[in-house]
């Protein structure tokens, strides 16, 4: 199993009042220091979000978080998690993304899904209700974007005639591709067009996960491509299990409230109305504990839910604090990530 960090983009609690300079600033530093952490700690990858219009959302273009990561890195694979075409010109995206691709030397992973918060396409005024049809005519060009010469395209959306990426992508034929998703359409839509289906860090039932997977591994078979699971998941490391628990776990679960609240973590039995969202029955969801606990959990995924990739992610809206995020991430690197190498 190979496992990633999630570099979030939230610099501070949910509708906080927009940042000043210098919160912005510190936060941008910060971002760079964990960066620095999960590159020295072997992660195999360093992924980002994309998230508009949002006082808590710090950094919102995952394209140039990636630029600054491609120059500043040199072993982790770069990714987005999730980056949202139908926000973009899809050459445009195609572009940037190859020249991403060139700046780390080959290390990039298109990490796509059509959104879920129509806030975003709002911020660019494209309507909510186009985004799937959008999302699979951008994913069509930026394919013969990245793989032909000239070509030329009469979709709903974007007519081009005789139109020319270049340079190609430093991966060939073209960078690696993540699909999100966690509805069966958008799950069988990750084994049609991507290598991997990317999932959300969301209690997992293993009746429905096991589902699931079947439809993403069964679609991907059919059209010949890679089968990857990458589970994300939210987690801490402590010294002591206990401190876990007092660190992070009630901030996991103001985490999954958000999402409960947009209509998106229902599909769980354990999770039905807000009183169910205990420490009790959240805990076995998360990765948390001594490094030896850790150990044993992320196994666990690869074992019992055939997971092929674990995103990690330590920092929520609600914090933990900077500096402890820091000490996690040493920790972690120190003490866990040499059972994943």
């Amino acid at each position: 199993m190979k496992i990633g960090y999630l570099l979030d983009t939230h610099g501070g609690p949910y509708d906080q009042p927009p940042p000043s300079r210098d919160q912005t600033s510190a936060f941008v530093d910060h971002l760079l220091q964990e960066a620095d952490l999960a590159e020295a700690g072997g992660f195999h990858s360093i992924v980002v979000p994309e998230r508009h219009g949002r006082t808590e959302c710090m950094f919102p273009s995952p394209l140039i978080l990636l630029s600054t990561l491609a120059t500043r890195t040199s072993n982790a694979r770069l990714g987005t998690y999730i980056c949202i075409p139908p926000l973009y010109n899809p050459m445009h995206l195609a572009e940037q993304f190859a020249m991403i691709d060139h700046l780390s030397h080959g290390r990039v992973i298109v990490g796509i899904a059509s959104g879920y918060h129509p806030g975003y396409q709002e911020f660019v005024d494209v309507p909510y209700k186009e985004r799937g049809a959008r999302f699979e005519e951008s994913y069509e060009i930026m394919m013969r974007a990245w793989t032909q010469d000239k070509f030329s395209y009469e979709g709903k959306f974007w007519n081009l005639k005789d139109v020319r990426l270049t340079p190609k992508p430093y991966q060939q034929p073209r960078p690696e591709i993540w699909v999100g998703g966690m509805f069966p359409k958008t799950i069988a839509r990750a084994g049609r067009m991507g290598d991997a289906w990317c999932s959300d860090p969301f209690p997992l039932d293993p009746k429905v996960w096991n589902e699931q997977v079947r439809i993403y591994r069964e679609e991907a078979k059919k059209h010949g491509n890679k089968s990857t699971v990458v589970l994300m998941r939210d987690g801490w490391v402590s010294p002591r299990r206990e401190e876990s628990d007092e660190v992070f776990l009630d901030l996991a679960i103001q985490e999954w409230l958000f999402y409960f609240h947009w209509g998106i973590l229902t599909h769980h039995p354990e999770f039905q109305k807000e009183s169910d969202f205990t420490r009790e029955r959240a805990r076995k969801h998360f990765i948390t504990g001594t490094p030896e606990d850790c150990i044993r959990q992320a196994q666990m995924y690869g074992r019992d839910y055939d997971v092929d990739y674990l995103i990690m992610r330590f920092r929520l809206p609600g914090g933990p604090a900077r500096e402890k995020v820091l000490d996690c991430l040493r920790l972690w690197g120190k003490e866990v990530m040499p059972a994943f190498r």
